[in-house]
């Protein structure tokens, strides 16, 4: 909590979920301010000793808030629309990538002609890519193995604010799991998970994401749909297959744990630091698979304090109320200052962004990567691994 009134606190919220449940006569609008304010962390899941399902409750409620109290704001349903949809997208990121070309992002945040809140978020964009990840990709990419035997054949989902801004990680994704006998393969038609649209109570266009992907996966012929994004994974963990009889949804993290044949045979020197994403630690239950990882990848791993509270970011909420999200954002800030890692590490993009433009508020000098991105850095001390994949030997270009 960070106003500290019991109303903003998990058992205050199911309190109200019970009140507007019982009671036809309820301010539902007084309510929902509160419900509202929640970042969907699930922390309280992960620490209620009476295994509520907090996470179902909420969604719930949000739900019928959009149906039938207050519809969702036309700068929300905005939003969803342009960063949801590949074609809008896609003409976003052309964007950007003019703004980062040409410095103005530089120059507006410099001269603070934006909102706070969209400065902020400006700060912490990556530097886009000229095209997609899986416009760049051939649909099958065969393992790459010493001996000719493969581990298997995993499909690779690769959403919509990843695979427009976050190619980097799809590839580092990609060569690490074709390094250790994996045929990756990138199916076509998938789209968004529909995650934000869930969080924002918009049932219907998340079950309408949701077909399009059981489409485009029900007759993928792999072992296990990988993904890298927390938010996307949890969400389609939860609802991608309803009956349970598809084709099983995996972290990547969770899948190499327990599956790296060849493990990286140097290790970075650098000191990094691993911040938990809400929906990898709490949603799907992944705590202990990335610190696995990392050890075998770097050898100084200095523990960041509250790794697994939130950073605040939570999706759209960053953008609809950004002075509590930079409010959250701030402690855990500190917590990093006081560490002092050279690369802070996680494993969800709204959590790589909000990190990033916090760090570069309070003038910290790390970077924020992907836990995979971490593992691809170490094998690419290999001169092998650099060669089966076409890399640059100098590291600045890594």
């Amino acid at each position: 909590m960070v106003d500290g009134r019991e109303a903003d606190s998990p058992r205050g919220r199911l309190s109200l979920m019970k009140y507007l449940d019982q009671d036809s006569d309820a301010d539902a609008h007084g309510a929902y301010l509160h419900i509202d304010l929640c970042l969907g962390c699930l922390a309280c899941q992960t620490a209620c000793p009476s295994g509520v399902r907090y996470s179902q409750l909420l969604d719930s409620a949000r739900s019928y808030q959009r149906r039938e109290v207050q519809p969702l704001a036309w700068s929300q349903r905005l939003l969803l629309r342009w960063f949801t949809d590949q074609r809008r997208l896609g003409f976003l990121t052309a964007l950007v990538r003019l703004v980062q070309r040409t410095g103005l992002d530089r120059l507006v945040r410099a001269l603070h002609l934006l909102p706070p809140t969209l400065r902020f978020q400006l700060a912490g964009l990556p530097k886009v890519p000229d095209h997609a990840f899986s416009q760049t990709q051939e649909p099958h990419l065969p393992a790459v193995t010493p001996d000719g035997q493969r581990q298997g054949v995993v499909a690779l989902f690769t959403g919509c604010v990843m695979d427009h801004w976050y190619g980097e990680v799809h590839a580092a994704t990609a060569r690490v799991l074709r390094w250790n006998s994996f045929d990756v393969i990138l199916p076509e038609g998938q789209t968004c998970c529909g995650a934000l649209h869930v969080h924002a109570g918009l049932e219907k266009e998340a079950e309408e994401m949701l077909a399009r992907n059981r489409d485009a996966f029900r007759e993928v012929d792999a072992q296990a749909l990988v993904v890298n994004a927390a938010g996307c994974g949890a969400q389609l963990r939860t609802s991608l297959w309803p009956e349970g009889d598809g084709l099983p949804v995996v972290d990547v993290c969770e899948w190499l744990a327990t599956r790296l044949t060849r493990p990286p045979r140097y290790k970075l020197n650098e000191k990094i630091s691993y911040d938990a994403p809400c929906h990898l630690h709490h949603a799907q239950g992944i705590s202990e698979e990335p610190y696995r990882l990392l050890e075998l990848a770097c050898g100084q791993l200095a523990p960041l304090p509250e790794a697994e509270v939130c950073c605040g970011s939570a999706g759209l909420y960053s953008l609809v109320h950004g002075d509590i999200s930079r409010q959250v954002l701030a402690r855990k800030i500190d917590y990093v200052q006081s560490v002092n890692p050279t690369v802070l590490v996680t494993g969800n993009p709204g959590c790589q962004l909000q990190l990033q433009a916090g760090l570069r508020e309070a003038g910290i000098n790390a970077s924020v990567r992907h836990t995979i991105q971490i593992l691809d850095d170490a094998y690419r001390r290999d001169e092998a691994y650099r060669y089966a994949f076409g890399l640059a030997e100098d590291s600045s270009q890594l």
